[in-house]
């Protein structure tokens, strides 16, 4: 069996979706084993509006979405920004989707594997770091990606996490505090928080 935070052997079956965002449509492949294949989740949704309202990130500039699945967090905010994602997937099937996706869409982007990620050095740190983490494939993972976050921004770079109480808010905000000395839950939304810390 297997799930959309890992590698993927289920047969294809694709499928179109549409993503309306601030008056244009964006379009994206989807397949059977991806995260939210038959529409955009509501927390990605929730933190595309959250950066875009909050995040002061400078044109032309890098950032990463880590998890991207098929490519909706890091496409819309690429064109939305003016910058390039750097989307990194550890799902095979949905990676192949996510550069897809960003093509089609127009936004140029840099889509890596979870490996080439870790072996590869950023040209420059990014300002911004943008996750809806896997939260099935447990705690330890989202931590991770917490603390990746940590290493990799720039000084004053911005850590943007969505997360719903349940999945257990108060305590991945208690680690971004410890983290990054900061902490603050930017939006609120229908159980879904967005949780921000700048690295100092």
């Amino acid at each position: 069996m297997s799930h959309y935070f890992t590698g993927d052997n289920t047969e294809h079956e694709y499928r179109e979706i549409e993503i309306k965002y601030k008056d244009r449509i964006y379009r994206f492949r989807t397949d059977r084993g991806v995260f939210s294949r038959d529409r955009i989740d509501y927390g990605s949704s929730v933190l595309i509006d959250a950066v875009v309202s909050d995040c002061d990130l400078p044109e032309g500039g890098a950032f990463i979405d880590m998890g991207a699945g098929y490519g909706p967090i890091g496409t819309v905010l690429g064109e939305v920004l003016g910058a390039k994602p750097i989307m990194v997937e550890v799902n095979t099937d949905a990676l192949v989707l996510c550069g897809e996706n960003a093509e089609y869409n127009g936004v140029e982007a840099e889509v890596l594997s979870r490996t080439e990620y870790d072996a590869m050095a950023l040209p420059e740190r990014p300002s911004l770091y943008v996750t809806n983490p896997p939260f099935r494939a447990g705690k330890p993972v989202v931590m991770e990606m917490i603390e990746d976050a940590h290493r990799k921004l720039a000084a004053e770079g911005a850590f943007y996490m969505v997360v719903q109480k349940k999945q257990g808010m108060p305590s991945y905000r208690k680690a971004v505090e410890v983290l990054f000395g900061n902490s603050e839950v930017v939006v609120k939304d229908k159980g879904y928080y967005v949780l921000k810390g700048i690295k100092i």
